[in-house]
């Protein structure tokens, strides 16, 4: 091609290019915005008017001017902005800004500058709470007029702010020392008595439904809390089901055991034993009361020391059960040492004989007193109340204390019991 390129006539080369230009890329062309703005004249059809062609190039009308024009058409020339300056977004010069201290809460903040709630949610609609307010929050605070400030947004303008919320145009200019149309896209804008009673509502209606959810909320917790007692509880009682299984299953045991059978043994053995020393010093004493039957009446024991006889504790009572009976569950499993005589609560039982008080309180016979005199010891059982304390010293016929049914007791009771030298023996035989 080339060699066909230089064959071509001169005046023909020069109207062609060489094959090489065909395949070099074009400069690049950069277009810029002139600083100063610039104008583009226009040609249109005749019925175009200025307005037409302002709004359609996002100009006033005051920028767009008629060079010449026929029936036809028309020659116009519009000047196109230039760059525009960045400037801070215009504030009213009368809506001045407050740090929140610790402790303030918006009615307080009000309170403090003389104004409603409604005057100050109306400059302040960013706000989401009547309650929260933190320390260093900003509010905004209207030293003059009191209404609505808004932030113009794309696609607004303070003139359809104004109109939208029915403000009146001559003061709101006044409000914010400015004509309306200076203002532009992210300027506040105080919109003088327009009342934001809506906004304020909106608020009130967030914090009770706030309420209603920490109320949801805390009886939620208080059913959860229930159920997990109950829970526990219904455990707990279980366990205690299954402790007394156990328990009643080890007393199956021990009851058919050897080794309960051994104690009943010996309890027999004991019994008989006793029962016999009781026979023996019950045949003695009427032996040694038959040559005075004048004198009063007295019993002599079999032990190595001499006992006075014993009064009855009681002034009326009910024998319930002598001594080695087994008229009872607990008798039948635990010797009875003594005899019971039933009466009504709170009868007063008298001391049998004298001695020494060498208890009085909580033993193995509920609410007990016992009396010691030589090596003889007399227990009283199961009473209400006692009348007299350890280390005091009674004589025959003193109060000790009033029936009761305390310790293991079927009914109100006295259990009256007599040891020698540590020993149970039958009652009976020092009883008149």
């Amino acid at each position: 091609m080339a060699h066909a390129s230089a064959a071509l006539p001169e005046r023909l080369a020069a109207l062609f290019p060489t094959p090489v230009a065909l395949f070099e890329a074009e400069p690049d062309v950069v277009l810029q915005r002139a600083p100063g703005g610039l104008s583009v004249q226009i040609i249109t059809a005749g019925q175009i008017t200025p307005k037409v062609l302002a709004r359609r190039y996002g100009v006033t009308t005051g920028a767009v001017r008629t060079l010449k024009s026929a029936s036809d058409w028309r020659l116009s020339e519009i000047r196109l902005p230039g760059r525009a300056a960045v400037r801070a977004p215009a504030r009213p010069s009368s809506v001045h800004s407050y740090a929140a201290r610790p402790g303030d809460t918006l009615s307080a903040v009000a309170t403090r500058h003389g104004l409603s709630m409604v005057d100050l949610l109306g400059v302040n609609l960013d706000r989401q709470s009547l309650d929260t307010l933190r320390a260093g929050e900003t509010l905004n605070i209207p030293t003059r007029e009191r209404g609505l400030l808004v932030r113009i947004k794309p696609g607004q303008s303070a003139l359809s702010l104004i109109a939208g919320y029915g403000a009146d145009l001559v003061a709101t200019a006044h409000a914010n020392d400015v004509l309306p149309t200076e203002l532009q896209v992210g300027d506040e804008l105080l919109l003088p008595g327009v009342r934001a009673e809506g906004f304020r509502l909106q608020l009130l209606a967030a914090r009770e439904a706030e309420r209603q959810a920490q109320l949801a909320y805390e009886k939620q917790q208080r059913y959860e809390a229930y159920l997990t007692w109950k829970k526990d509880r219904d455990r707990q009682r279980l366990q205690e089901k299954y402790a007394r299984q156990q328990k009643y299953e080890a007393y199956l045991a021990w009851k058919d055991s050897p080794e309960r059978r051994r104690q009943q043994a010996a309890y027999e053995r004991q019994a008989q034993y006793e029962a016999a020393q009781a026979a023996a010093r019950q045949r003695a004493a009427t032996a040694a009361v038959r040559p005075q039957a004048n004198l009063p009446a007295t019993v002599q024991t079999a032990s190595t020391g001499r006992v006075g006889g014993l009064a009855w504790p009681l002034r009326s009572f009910t024998l319930t059960s002598r001594f080695g009976e087994r008229d009872i569950a607990f008798h039948r499993e635990v010797f009875h040492g003594g005899i019971d005589l039933a009466a009504p609560f709170g009868t007063p039982i008298y001391a049998a004989s004298g001695g020494t008080v060498s208890a009085s309180g909580y033993g193995a016979f509920g609410l007990n007193v016992l009396t010691v005199s030589g090596n003889s010891t007399v227990i009283y059982g199961h009473m209400s109340r006692t009348a007299v304390v350890a280390g005091q010293t009674v004589q025959p016929g003193q109060l000790l204390g009033y029936i009761g049914c305390t310790g293991i007791c079927t009914g109100p009771h006295l259990h009256f019991e007599v040891r020698l030298g540590g020993q149970a023996i039958d009652p009976f035989a020092m009883l008149p």
